[in-house]
């Protein structure tokens, strides 16, 4: 769409009508279903699936939430210098239902032949998605943190400026805010997985209330093996090079975990802090898109500099 007086391209989302008062009967069946099986089955652990999706949804369905959430996103963003932009509201033609903002060109993060067509470096988007995203969990005065980060909400284009990427991000109906405490705790589990420090890695996990299970949540953080971090460990070295990039080895270790493990990752899921939930949805997502780029540059890296950055800080 097209502003009248301006002639400003606009992009419009709309809600479909009666959505919202669906998902109301929705998430009553949903919790209502997960407390029978909790009374029913003594060992159904499963009741902070319902505790988490309860109270997002209907946030994410109301579209003025979605603009302040955007404009505090765009604040963060322009503290750090990354070059991400967040499409500015229009405020006056915004309702809860409708959501109008200026469009912005960009295509999906995972389309690497429209790069190759634009002259940008797969691995400098990689690095930036990765910049961008740790920079809204460990930095600035707040952890305020995009958690559907899928390749359509995270759009790239080259900036003719610099020659180099730039990232469009989309879609900014669910947010987790994460409070200091826990992100200094995350901050040193991302460091000391950086530097293969094993009883930093247990410690942290520990403060993150896992306990015994910090092989396992590791693996899970990290999407890779705990052996791999183990090897990194008695090599001694802290060199960027010792810091593999995940392998299609190590997401056929990590499929077999998964069906492995299934039952205690789910219990382990059940024990972790509300706030973590969220950020491994995220992590998958970014996961995604990274294995598409064909995991061109170390996001784990990336990742633990932030951290280390943050626990230093702190």
């Amino acid at each position: 769409a097209y502003d009248k007086k301006s002639h400003r391209k606009l992009a419009i989302k709309i809600q479909h009508r009666g959505l919202r008062e669906t998902s109301r009967g929705d998430i009553y069946a949903l919790v209502s279903v997960v407390r029978l099986a909790e009374r029913i089955f003594p060992d159904f652990s499963y009741g902070w699936l319902a505790d988490e999706i309860a109270p997002h949804l209907p946030r994410e369905l109301d579209f003025i939430n979605e603009g302040k959430n955007a404009e505090r996103a765009a604040a963060h963003l322009k503290l750090t210098k990354l070059d991400c932009i967040v499409p500015k509201i229009i405020w006056e033609n915004t309702t809860p239902r409708v959501l109008v903002m200026e469009f912005e060109e960009g295509f999906k993060a995972t389309d690497t032949g429209a790069m190759a067509e634009v002259n940008i470096r797969r691995r400098d988007v990689a690095n930036l998605i990765s910049s961008v995203f740790s920079s809204q969990v460990f930095g600035g005065p707040s952890g305020w943190v995009h958690c559907d980060p899928h390749p359509a909400n995270v759009l790239v284009r080259r900036n003719n400026k610099t020659g180099k990427p730039q990232l469009v991000l989309l879609d900014h109906g669910l947010y987790r805010e994460l409070d200091n405490e826990f992100r200094l705790r995350y901050a040193h589990l991302w460091k000391s997985l950086m530097l293969a420090d094993l009883s930093g890695i247990k410690h942290a996990c520990q403060d993150l209330g896992v306990g015994d299970a910090y092989p396992l949540f590791a693996a899970v953080i990290l999407a890779r093996p705990f052996d791999e971090v183990i090897e990194r460990a008695k090599k001694g070295s802290l060199s960027q090079n010792t810091v593999s990039t995940a392998s299609k080895a190590d997401q056929v270790v990590m499929r077999g975990y998964a069906q492995r493990y299934l039952v205690q990752i789910f219990e382990l899921l059940a024990t972790l802090p509300r706030q973590m939930l969220l950020l491994l949805k995220m992590n998958d997502c970014l996961r995604h898109i990274d294995y598409s780029l064909g995991s061109p540059t170390n996001t784990m890296v990336v990742c633990g500099r932030y951290a280390a950055q943050k626990v230093y800080k702190d």
